[in-house]
């Protein structure tokens, strides 16, 4: 990450590759992950979304969470693989399992509109409320405005029959 970053040495985005090249043919996941963002975003390397979703890939299938969001975010995109929103929701189920928030606010946007999964505005809530104990507060907190205006006002009695006392029919109707 040194070179990547430039931590205490000028950033050199191609000895970073080259480095993380080495890592992630030997099989670190960290390594995996941060190639397929080098490949994805053509730093120290030609851009390719195909080989970043590759390399995303391998460190996913390793269990790193941070892969399997921006694999899934790949898969709802059809970008650098084929459009699947059922395994896009299947990778961010996993990521949000191990805390990320960044799964947790994509698995909400699918449920808040029903892409892939079954769309619930309640479960969309409950995880974009986790999303922003997570760290995720801007973005989850912009999707529950969302919901908000989505959502119908409910009284407590709504659907509830209700025993009045002491009215009139007259007074009921307004007359």
């Amino acid at each position: 990450d040194i070179y990547g970053f430039g931590h205490g040495v000028a950033q050199d985005d191609v000895r970073a590759f080259e480095l993380y090249m080495q890592a992630a043919q030997q099989g670190d996941a960290k390594s995996q992950f941060n190639l397929g963002n080098m490949y994805w975003a053509g730093r120290g390397c030609e851009q390719s979304d195909e080989r970043g979703a590759e390399w995303w890939a391998k460190a996913a299938e390793q269990g790193d969470a941070f892969a399997q969001g921006e694999l899934g975010k790949a898969h709802l995109a059809g970008k650098g693989v084929p459009r699947c929103l059922k395994r896009g929701v299947e990778l961010f189920k996993l990521g949000e399992a191990q805390g990320d928030a960044t799964s947790t606010v994509s698995l909400g946007i699918c449920y808040t509109g029903g892409m892939g999964v079954d769309m619930s505005l309640a479960e969309a809530r409950r995880l974009f409320e986790l999303a922003v104990v997570r760290g995720e507060a801007e973005e989850a907190t912009g999707w529950l405005q969302k919901i908000n205006h989505m959502t119908p006002p409910e009284g407590p009695l709504l659907g509830q029959r209700v025993a009045l006392c002491g009215l009139t029919t007259a007074a009921l109707n307004g007359t």
